[in-house]
This record gives C-alpha cells, structure tokens and sequence, in this order.
C-alpha cells in the first residue's frame, strides 16, 4: 500500500465523517459533505515518513489553486510518520493558501529559470 494510501486510511479511522474523492483528483483527496450531500470541507493528504522539522511539503498548482478557491473550508492533513501507524500524527492546517507568507523556491526551479553563465575570473 503506498505511503499516501496509508495516510488516507490513518485519517479515515479517525475522522469518519470524511469521504474518499476519485484517484488522483487533481485539487483534494477527502471531502466533508454536509446535509444535503454537497461538500462543505475540502482536504488535501501530504504523508510522510519524517516529520516537518525534516523536511517541507509541498502542493500543486491544482491543489493551491483549490485552497485559495475554498479558503477557511480548506485543509491540508500532512500525516507524520505514515508509514509507522503507532506513531504517525496528523497535522491540520486550514486555510493553508490564506495564512502562506512566504514560497519556496528550489532546485526544481532551474528548469524553468534563466540562469547566467558563471564569470570567469581574468
């Protein structure tokens, strides 16, 4: 079972008034459907085998997009230590596209920037 399947399993135990959106649906991988059957909560599912003190997630433009569309109906559930259920911690934040100060820009990046030649010394 993958890393992020596992993750969803992990939340669904806990929360299960969450349902499952079609495989790799492009902006959120749980909803919360309210009384007459319509979203009211959007989640999207990061899962890890660290920890956010190691290492960052990141989202899609389709996911970022989908949190800016649904603002304080919007979570991002980064799971913790996935792959170690006795472990593993969900970690809520909602409204993540409304509270981002600051992007990160990586290595990734080289491939789509434009990138000067290194001087050469005289």
């Amino acid at each position: 079972m993958s890393l992020e399947k596992k993750a969803i399993e992990f939340i669904l135990a806990r929360e299960p008034t969450l349902a499952r959106t079609p495989t790799n649906n492009e902006g959120f991988d749980l909803v919360e459907l309210g009384p007459g059957g319509a979203p009211v909560r959007w989640i999207e599912v990061k899962a890890m085998t660290g920890d956010l003190y190691s290492r960052p997630v990141g989202v899609s433009r389709a996911q970022f997009q989908s949190a800016q569309e649904h603002g304080d109906s919007y979570w991002l559930y980064v799971v913790e230590l996935a792959s170690e259920p006795d472990r593993a911690r969900i970690v809520r934040i909602q409204d993540p596209a409304g509270k981002a100060r600051t992007f990160t820009f990586d290595h990734g990046w080289l491939s789509v920037a434009e990138v000067t030649a290194p001087t050469k010394p005289e």
